[in-house]
């Protein structure tokens, strides 16, 4: 093959002669040597920046691998604690709104305003600007920990208060023991039916017909049932707080001394057992031992 090379503004040209030898070396050396070439300079390049390769510089591989493992597990305390803070937070705002409930349902209205804000505590604004490296969320944890604590200290003061409500409306007599009955003779002084002589009649009478179901006004423990002169057969119930309520001229008993009866469970029956005059339940209550009136525990609402 000739190449003739022209110089500009030169009229003289100058011959060059290439053998097919020549031009099948030129082709491997540049298709083929040349990009070995280059990949070799490539490979020691990485080779000479890669952290592996560090100890020369004075940086340990040891020290390297340990450095990558740390960045690891940060990533993954990070992960986990901010996972564990999100949890924390929802069950805050469910622990703050049954408080607020329960705070309701107890009806604290009555109680000093600071416990009433303890009570009615909002929850928490939003962690606007936390710190979210490990120790900031550790942090956060911890005081989210102690938020617990304290509510669950409040849920327990309130379940208290609910229970103690619950007891005192279970045990405080209301209600009437004889449904369909009358007061044939209330509480107080009265002449003797059987006498005349003035006297004083420390119950009620119901009249209402033999057989009629007679009901405990009170929860309680049976401290008495059976026959006693006067009140022929009778029931008595403690309620544990100094009331006692009696049940007199059954005609018939259903409880044993020591057993526990609940509210409006049913006593007896109505009889005309003892001394009396007819049909009716002599219902009485005394606290520590002093009879007093009943008839604010009538209830005549709950007649129907």
């Amino acid at each position: 093959m000739n190449i003739i090379i022209l110089r500009e503004g030169d009229a003289r040209s100058r011959p060059v002669s290439v053998s097919l030898r020549a031009m099948v070396v030129g082709a491997l050396t540049l298709f083929g040597v040349l990009p070995l070439a280059l990949g070799a300079l490539a490979f020691w390049l990485v080779a000479a920046y890669d952290p592996g390769a560090s100890a020369a510089a004075g940086v340990p591989t040891a020290a390297l691998g340990q450095a990558r493992r740390l960045a690891q597990i940060s990533h993954a305390d990070l992960s986990r604690l901010s996972a564990t803070v999100g949890r924390l937070r929802a069950r805050a705002s469910r622990l703050d709104a049954l408080s607020a409930r329960l705070g309701t349902l107890a009806a604290l209205r009555g109680q000093p305003l600071a416990m009433r804000a303890a009570f009615t505590t909002a929850p928490a604004a939003p962690m606007a600007g936390a710190d979210w490296t490990v120790a900031g969320l550790k942090a956060v944890a911890q005081n989210l920990k102690a938020d617990f604590m304290r509510r669950s200290a409040e849920m327990t003061v309130l379940a208290s208060v609910l229970a103690a409500r619950r007891v005192m409306a279970l045990t405080t007599p209301g209600g009437w023991p004889v449904r369909g009955g009358w007061i044939s003779s209330p509480f107080g002084p009265r002449p003797d039916p059987f006498t005349g002589r003035p006297g004083f009649h420390p119950g009620v009478d119901i009249a209402a017909p033999i057989g009629t179901p007679v009901r405990a006004m009170a929860a309680g423990i049976v401290i008495f049932a059976g026959g006693d002169g006067g009140f022929g057969r009778l029931v008595k119930v403690a309620d544990g707080h100094g009331e006692v309520t009696m049940y007199a001229h059954l005609s018939a008993r259903y409880v044993h001394v020591g057993e526990v009866v609940h509210k409006h469970e049913l006593l007896g029956r109505v009889g005309d057992t003892g001394y009396s005059t007819g049909p009716h339940l002599h219902f009485e209550v005394m606290l520590h031992g002093v009879p007093i009136n009943p008839i604010g525990f009538l209830r005549l609402a709950d007649r129907h």
